[in-house]
């Protein structure tokens, strides 16, 4: 009787202890989600400025690219591209200061997706083949997890990605409207690099990078360079892989498992466009 009553016990026990850490797992994951919301979304401490006298110089001095960048999120690189469509440049300033309202849609089993509830669409700048996509607004159980992807058509703006488990790597037409529709997005472009080298990389990504398993063990229980036949990858690792062909390795803290926001932080990138991040201290 008292073994049977002791065994009661300890198993009463057991459950009121499983019972308090998923209460207490849950608290740190609603916490965590609500962490997320108020930082996921970056918009402009600082006022907005009437932009009609600089657009109209002739030429821009580095105070002006700077002004602009801090107003617009577009680079020296893409303020050259459209200096003479300054309408289109008025638009990104637009699209920096705007606040909307954001949901939770479901982006994998496991992970949310924030996006405009309005259904907003940032601009952006015109795409080219190598271009590299990010945004933070992928979370998995509080964990910014984020999103990448590669630009191997920037015409029609298809992108190669890994999405979720379950799913193979998949090319997706127009693949940068999730971006547009993100509250943050960055456009990457390899430095030092012609236009004919990064689509090249792109041209390979997609020969070698296509159908491949989705993993989140990748650099983990298997090897970051899968070689040339891949196995398994992820959003980021994709986009490392690609380049790591070509001998750039795009993982700034160079661990065994890139992440988004490592790729948003390596040096062998110039940014051409931010929004939704401090274009100062971008995630």
């Amino acid at each position: 009787m008292k073994i049977a009553k002791r065994a009661g016990c300890i198993a009463l026990s057991v459950l009121l202890g499983l019972f308090i850490f998923l209460a207490v797992m849950i608290c740190f994951v609603l916490i965590a989600d609500s962490v997320v919301d108020l930082t996921v979304r970056w918009t402009p401490s600082y006022a907005r400025i009437d932009l009609t006298e600089t657009l109209a110089k002739e030429s821009w001095s580095d105070e002006d690219y700077e002004t602009l960048y801090e107003q617009t999120g577009l680079s020296r690189t893409a303020l050259d591209e459209m200096k003479d469509d300054p309408a289109r440049i008025l638009t990104f300033q637009d699209a920096l200061f705007y606040d909307g309202e954001l949901e939770h849609v479901a982006a994998a089993i496991t992970t949310q997706h924030d996006r405009f509830a309005d259904n907003y669409s940032a601009p952006i700048v015109d795409l080219q083949d190598g271009d590299v996509l990010v945004t933070s607004s992928c979370h998995t159980y509080g964990w910014q997890n984020g999103h990448a992807a590669i630009v191997i058509d920037g015409s029609t703006r298809t992108v190669l990605e890994s999405v979720s488990l379950g799913t193979p790597s998949t090319r997706t037409y127009n693949g940068a409207n999730f971006f547009r529709h993100s509250p943050n997005f960055v456009v990457l472009r390899l430095k030092d690099a012609d236009e004919a080298k990064r689509a090249q990389i792109a041209e390979t990504a997609y020969d070698r990078l296509l159908n491949i398993d989705y993993s989140v063990t990748v650099g983990i229980l298997s090897p970051k360079d899968q070689g040339v036949t891949p196995q398994e990858t992820h959003c980021s690792h994709l986009v490392w892989q690609a380049y790591w062909y070509y001998g750039y390795d795009i993982d700034a803290d160079g661990g065994p498992v890139c992440t988004a926001r490592d790729i948003v932080h390596s040096d062998l990138f110039e940014v051409v466009q931010v929004f939704g991040f401090d274009p100062q201290n971008i995630w």
